[in-house]
């Protein structure tokens, strides 16, 4: 029969349904024949059907036709690994095979099985149709029973784990990993071997080319079920990506040059391409399958890692996996649960890259370079710029969740990353405006948003013009804002006020409405607003609006033309008529303000002088407004009426400044500063004076001539200022003070080296001292008028005593003078007085100014003061974006280093110390300034005065030049007693070191002046003993530095040198020599040092907490990184432990010496618990990461190697010894200060107060020793090794806390009943059984101990040398701090008199509180460690101190106090005699500070 005839035949009986004869023919045909038809057919398109009625011709019931039917299988499996096929043909012959698998035998089954694996070895890309075969054929012998296998009896199971565990195992060919990946998601893989799976996928995967990575990648997102094994693809991703793209884009990004010549293996397109499909594909597969909360409970576990999480990739991939990403315009921002995840690993970036700035041993373990998030921040707004919006709405959300935060370092990383995204992506700028602009209007109380708005208007004016709506809806809200948030907002609409003119008029016609409010703050904020306009104003952007139906706001509809602009707008020819009537507008509106309120007048002058000096073009204008408003405070004829001599009558006209209600001018009215309207005009005269033209100012500058002439030849007539003092009194001089003031500022800005006018501040200022020492005397005056007033008052109930000043209640008639100098004349000023030569005044007309020393003091003194004002000044002047203040505070420190501090010894030896003080004290108040405000900017400001900074420069650095001058002021004041007496020459060197410290904090670890000055710093302290207590904090500078710049230990020596200086507990404990000899450590600086010490200690423990936390991060990366990454991450988990567990050794040295020093009680002693208690908590998290990160066959070398063991063996004992017997001296100290009271002078409450007070932390100390101990139990069982890790422990008896609340309740109400009948025999059967009961707790103690038995016979030979030791335990104590006078809480020993009696229930009440406080209190103290001095002495002496509890807790039964006096009997028969060596040796102990001396 031929070919193409049984084909036919075949198809001709499949197609009418006559099987039976199909299976006859198929029966009747020779085996070979079906195989040569088949395989001729495959690769034609009747191949499928010739296939499908082969296998319906075959009866399953016969062994025969199976046996043939395997046959064909065979050649057909044969067939498609030898012949070409097209990846449907493939599949649908796949298909009809599989629908007929279940009727194979297992046998059978698994020859498919093993042919399918023979395919994936030999890895031919064209032949992959056993990826469909092989999971059908596995999950059918899943369920079938026992079968053989090459002779040997196997299960389902068995095979499918062993064929899985074989492919798992193989080498995969990289042209069919996408096959293999399909293949094995269809498969029903257990979690565990998913996860082996998608580990040999991660290091398969880095051969790949891009174009096949979203494939493959698709495959594998598929296959994870879980976030934990999402993770595993992404971290091989990432790794891909970075080696091959990322890592060559950053290192350009440092770079000046771009290697053109290198030969990538893919280009940028291709990898970019495939990223942006992976993401896609990574979106799709888990949108249904993973919410956010099942990867934030995974991704927690690098919440300390950003070096994985803060990749342009691995940010990407969660980005694409929220939800705001995938729909922004229906989620809420609010819900989501990565993106918060996401800025708490920015925040902890950021502080890593501040943390290791400032610790060498934090930059060491950290073993990596910090994330610059700006980097990838434009990495990120790069490729969005092409057009790849995968991750735009979640990448600008998670921007606004750093907005949103309370970190300014997260507020500044979201505005840059703002203004650079809406430049190259303006079409998003309207929306994120929108949102920005509400919440600026919701959040009142957060400055960030309206300084975004202001940045982004700078940054891009045209796109934020074109918001129209949102800043439509500012303008409307700031009509019923308060007026200093109306003044934040107004900040970002004043760049755009240049290029458009509808949003300037709409801003104007708000101005408009709240200049006519009743509110003050309201008229405040449109002073401001207008000056603001005119400080930006010209004839380009001051055309008017004009009038259309597109407008909605016109000037026309602002105002009518005043007479001013009509007479404007008749002159053609202006070329700056636009200008011209924009102004005269706006200052005729700001008139008015010149009749209003005395803070309305101020702030007019203050915003006014602000805008004419960066706008001169105003003068003309602002001269013609201001010009009768400053005639009418001068009473004076006309220069045509009178001439110009001396004689001509001036007055000031007070009355217009300051007027007064009542006889006794208890209500003042403030109406103007002339003083500073004075300053004013001076500055608008002197802007006029370079281009004179536009107005007469011949009139004021008489009048001004005036002012200086009258006052210079004290001609000037001024108000009754002699006492008595009255409030009106008090006023007028504030206001003289300040008109001198604004003359000296006149005569400096008309200063030239013609004229004389700097001859004439040296009179003024000596009328201002005269009225300055007259202020005084008032003052000193007014306290006791006001003292006779309201005791007159408080006799006579119709007469009131009200200071008030404009209707504001105020408490002093005379307030500090307040300078009106600001910053430019301050400049002036010190020029002018420090200064050889100026470029205002000639040389021989300044010396007398420079030789005057109360005039230099005051300069300097008002210029801190000024300087420091800066960092008060409210937020909405952005002085830390004010070029114009930078460049003032760099001139007067210029000026104050120069000519002072590099000069300090030769000016307070030659001039004068105080002065030398002042100056010391400007330049630090000059570093804290730019610190603070313009810390961005504070390596330009030191270059601008640090002439050091030049290259080829031989002067010193700053650094070196403070050193210096306190060098040579210690050698000269050093051991004087004016360093401490003298108010001074004490400050000087303080000043001088706050000073350095803020350059130290700003000099890179890498600079050679780090490391120099932590050696200058160590030299200064050892050589020079401090007098000064306020010099302490050369100690915290020390100990910056020493963590900044060294490793090693260091505090330990500290810690020693202390206890030389406060005495110690135990002498004899073993101690190296001290190695430190820091004479700065003295009974004066002692209590600052500790704490300092307590603060770098705290840091450090900090520090390690962190890491132990980034530690167990690692540990979790160590788990999920395939096999061929896991050495390398291993070895970097084992030398963050092992640098961890040095640093904590170093710690507990410290601890350790700490512990043994006599530190005084309060504040210093709950410092040093709280250390305790954060040190055993970082062990204790030390000891659970060792518990999770090693195996029982592993891990005793592991813990060995990282010097784990090391450290139990250092401290492990010694420590918690240290810290039980530094709990009984604080005990015993407590309770001896009681002891010492006599009976009638303690206060019981105030009592049980301090005692709480001091003994509170220590249950919680006692508490995390045995959590610790537990915790390294549970790890030495899990080593399981012959040297337990428990040996090294001090271990305490657990004590049973509960008490028996009825048999408590019941013995209290018997002592109080039966108290006065109790005879000396039931107090002896009490006793007896109290030692009974103490015994049967002592026996459960015992059976409860976690003591090992090796360690009970130390303890009993420790408890013998504790006994004898007893007698010299107690101790007085030094305190920090005097007790307060409020009641404390405080319990003592029974007194030996009784008080007397009172009230029976209050006597009850009392009773039962101190009882049950004793009673848990000594509860407690059982917990303590048994080898304790004070448990072992409770052991030896219960007889004696039973009674002794007994009458503690019954204070006022006078039964009581007869048992207290038969207390010395007994204690003569118990107590042991004591040898008389020991007895001498008592009082040999060293004692701390008594309290009396530490104050």
């Amino acid at each position: 029969m031929a070919r193409e005839s049984i084909l036919t035949w075949m198809r001709s009986l499949g197609e009418k349904g006559r099987f039976d004869e199909l299976e006859l023919l198929i029966q009747n045909t020779p085996i070979e024949k079906l195989k040569e038809t088949l395989k001729s057919t495959m690769t034609r398109s009747e191949g499928i059907t010739y296939w499908n009625y082969l296998l319906r011709g075959f009866n399953p019931d016969s062994k025969d036709a199976l046996a043939k039917r395997f046959e064909c299988v065979r050649s057909f499996m044969d067939g498609l690994s030898s012949t070409e096929l097209s990846y449907k043909q493939t599949f649908d012959l796949i298909t009809r095979l599989s629908q007929d698998l279940a009727t194979f035998p297992s046998e059978q089954l698994a020859w498919i099985v093993e042919h399918c694996m023979d395919g994936i070895r030999q890895g031919d890309a064209k032949c992959v149709g056993w990826k469909d075969l092989l999971p059908d054929a596995l999950s059918l012998l899943l369920a079938r029973p026992r079968f053989l296998l090459n002779g040997i009896s196997i299960d389902g199971t068995e095979f499918r784990d062993t064929t899985v565990r074989s492919i798992a195992t193989m080498q995969w060919p990289a042209s069919i990993l996408t096959p293999i990946a399909d293949m094995f998601k269809s498969m029903n893989l257990s979690s565990a071997e998913i996860v082996t799976v998608l580990n040999k996928f991660s290091g398969a995967l880095q051969e790949l080319s891009p174009m096949e990575l979203p494939a493959l990648c698709f495959q594998l997102f598929s296959m994870c079920s879980t976030a934990s094994q999402l993770i595993i693809p992404l971290l091989a991703l990432e790794k891909y990506f970075h080696r091959n793209y990322y890592k060559r884009l950053f290192s350009d990004m440092c770079s000046n040059s771009t290697n053109l010549d290198s030969i990538d293996l893919f280009s940028d397109k291709e990898l970019r391409e495939a990223e942006e499909t992976i993401l896609h594909h990574l979106n799709y597969c888990t949108m249904y399958k993973l919410t956010e909360k099942h990867l934030a409970i995974m991704l927690r576990n690098f919440l300390h890692m950003p070096d994985v999480i803060l990749t342009p990739f691995m940010l990407s991939a969660i980005i694409s996996m929220t939800s705001i990403n995938r729909d922004p315009e229906s989620t809420r921002i609010s819900h989501s649960i990565l993106l918060p995840f996401l800025r708490n690993v920015i925040k902890n970036n950021e502080e890593e890259r501040t943390l290791a700035d400032y610790s060498v041993w934090y930059r060491d373990t950290l073993q990596r370079k910090q994330v610059d998030l700006q980097q990838v921040f434009m990495v990120l707004i790069d490729q969005n710029k092409d057009g790849k919006d995968v991750i735009t709405p979640g990448l600008v959300h998670l921007v606004f969740y750093l907005l949103k935060s309370q970190s300014p370092k997260m507020h500044a990383l979201a505005i840059t990353f703002l203004t650079k995204f809406i430049r190259k992506r303006f079409i998003f700028g309207q929306g994120i405006i929108k949102l920005i602009s509400e919440w600026m209007i919701v959040y009142q109380d957060q400055n960030q948003f309206s300084e975004c708005l202001t940045l982004l208007s700078v940054a891009d004016t045209y796109t934020v013009s074109e918001c129209i709506k949102p800043i439509q809806s500012v303008l409307e809200h700031m009509q019923w804002l308060s007026g200093e948030q109306s003044m934040r907002m107004m900040n970002f609409i004043l760049p755009l006020l240049k290029i458009s003119n509808r949003v300037r008029d709409a801003l104007i016609d708000v101005l408009c409405k709240a200049m006519s409010s009743s509110g003050i703050q309201k008229r405040r904020m449109a002073i401001y607003g207008f000056c603001m306009i005119l400080k930006q104003l010209n004839n380009s952007n001051a055309v008017r609006q004009t009038s259309s139906a597109t407008s909605f706001c016109t000037q026309h509809s602002i105002s009518g033309y005043s007479i001013m602009t009509q007479n404007t707008l008749g002159s053609r020819s202006n070329p700056q008529r636009n200008f011209d009537m924009l102004t005269l507008e706006i200052i005729g509106m700001l008139r008015n303000c010149l009749q209003q309120q005395f803070d309305i007048r101020y702030s007019l002058y203050e915003n006014l002088q602000r805008a004419v000096e960066l706008n001169a073009k105003l003068v003309p204008h602002v001269l013609q407004v201001i010009d009768w408003h400053f005639r009418s405070f001068f009473d004076t004829p006309s220069a045509e009426d009178a001439g110009d001599d001396l004689d001509t009558v001036f007055r000031i006209r007070y009355d217009q400044l300051v007027s007064s209600s009542g006889d006794q001018h208890m209500e003042i009215q403030l109406k103007d500063n002339l003083g500073k309207l004075i300053q004013f005009v001076a500055n608008c005269l002197a802007i006029f004076d370079r281009a004179p033209s536009g107005y007469d100012t011949r009139e004021m500058n008489r009048l001004m001539s005036f002012c200086v002439d009258r006052m210079v030849a004290n001609r000037l007539p001024l108000e009754e200022i002699t006492p008595p003092a009255t409030h009106l009194k008090c006023a007028l001089v504030l206001q003289q003070l300040n008109i001198i003031e604004g003359i000296i500022c006149h005569l400096l800005l008309k200063s030239k080296p013609q004229n004389n006018a700097v001859c004439q501040i040296l009179p003024l200022f000596n009328q201002h001292s005269k009225l300055l020492e007259s202020l005084k005397a008032l003052s000193d005056a007014s306290k006791k008028a006001y003292k006779h007033l309201k005791q007159t008052a408080k006799n006579n109930s119709t007469s009131t005593c009200n200071l008030t000043m404009n209707g504001v209640p105020v408490k002093t008639m005379c307030t500090q003078p307040d300078n009106i100098w600001d910053l430019a004349i301050l400049d002036m000023l010190l020029h002018l007085l420090l200064d050889d030569v100026v470029a205002f005044a000639a040389p021989e007309k300044t010396v007398l100014l420079r030789s005057n020393e109360p005039l230099v003091r005051y300069v300097l003194s008002v210029t801190a003061s000024r300087v420091e004002s800066i960092r008060l000044e409210p937020d909405y002047k952005q002085l830390a974006y004010s070029k114009r203040t930078f460049k003032q505070l760099t001139y007067i420190t210029k000026v104050i280093y120069e000519r002072c501090i590099q000069r300090l010894p030769e000016l307070w030896k030659n001039f004068d110390m105080q002065s030398a003080a002042l100056a010391t004290q400007c330049f630090s108040e000059c570093l804290k300034t730019a610190h603070e405000t313009y810390s961005k900017k504070f390596e330009d400001f030191v270059k601008s005065f640090d002439m050091a900074s030049i290259k080829g420069s031989r002067n010193k650095e700053v650094v070196y030049t403070i050193q210096d001058v306190l060098d040579d002021f210690m050698t000269e004041y050093g051991t004087d007693d004016s360093i401490c007496k003298n108010e001074f020459v004490s400050k000087l060197p303080v000043y001088l070191l706050e000073s350095l410290e803020i350059l130290l904090d700003h000099i890179d670890y890498q600079d050679r002046a780090a490391t120099e000055s932590y050696t200058w710093l160590l030299h200064f302290c050892s050589k020079n003993e401090i007098l000064n207590s306020e010099m302490g904090l050369v100690h915290r500078m020390l100990f910056v530095q020493r963590q900044k710049t060294h490793l090693g230990p260091f505090f330990d020596s500290v810690a020693r040198q202390l206890g030389h200086v406060l005495g110690v507990q135990n002498e004899d404990a073993p101690s190296d020599s001290v190695e430190l000899s820091l004479k700065s450590i003295s009974t004066v600086t002692v209590e600052s040092c500790l704490q300092h010490l307590y603060a770098a200690v705290q840091k450090q423990l900090n520090d390690v907490d962190y890491f132990v936390t980034k530690a167990n991060n690692l540990n979790y990366k160590c788990q999920v990184v395939p096999e061929i990454d896991q050495i390398y991450w291993r070895g970097n988990l084992d030398s963050m432990d092992r640098s961890i567990c040095t640093q904590i050794i170093h710690i507990s040295r410290t601890l350790l010496v700490l512990t043994n020093v006599c530190i005084p009680l309060g504040s210093l002693m709950d410092g040093l618990m709280k250390l305790l208690i954060q040190h055993y908590t970082c062990l204790k998290s030390l000891t659970k990461h060792y518990i999770s990160s090693y195996t029982s066959d592993t891990s005793m070398e592991n813990i060995r190697s990282t010097k784990f063991e090391l450290l139990l063996r250092g401290v492990g004992k010694q420590l918690p010894a240290n810290i039980y017997e530094l709990i009984t001296y604080i005990e015993a100290n407590t309770l001896d200060e009681e002891a010492q009271q006599h009976t009638k002078k303690r206060k019981v409450q105030a009592e049980r107060a301090k005692v709480l007070r001091e003994t509170r932390l220590i249950p919680k100390v006692i508490m995390v020793i045995e959590d610790f101990n537990k915790h390294i139990i549970l790890l030495s069982k899990k080593t399981k090794s012959k040297n337990r890790l428990t040996d090294y422990l001090h271990l305490g008896t657990m004590r049973d806390f509960d008490i028996k609340s009825t048999d408590l309740r019941a013995a209290i109400e018997r002592s109080i009943s039966d108290g006065r009948n109790i005879s000396t025999e039931d107090s002896n059967a009490d006793d007896q059984e109290d030692e009974d009961e103490n015994e049967n707790v002592e026996e459960d103690d015992e059976a409860q101990s976690t003591t090992y038995p090796e360690d009970l016979e130390e303890q009993e030979n420790e408890s013998l040398v504790v006994e004898k030791k007893e007698e010299r335990r107690r101790r007085r104590a030094p305190s920090s701090e005097e007790e307060d006078p409020q009641p404390k809480r405080k319990r003592g020993r029974k007194a030996a008199e009784q008080l007397e009696a009172e009230d029976e229930e209050e006597e009850e009440e009392e009773v039962e509180e101190v009882q049950s406080e004793t009673t848990s209190k000594l509860r407690r103290n059982k917990k303590v460690e048994p080898k304790t001095k004070r448990s072992v002495a409770k052991a030896t002496k219960e007889p004696e101190e039973q009674p002794s509890h007994e009458s503690r807790t019954t204070k006022r039964s006078k039964a009581q106090a007869e048992k207290q006096a038969a207390e010395p009997a007994e204690e003569d028969l118990c107590v042991p005699e004591v040898p008389a060596e020991k007895k001498k040796k008592q009082p040999g102990r060293r004692l701390g500070i008594p309290r009396t001396v530490r104050k």
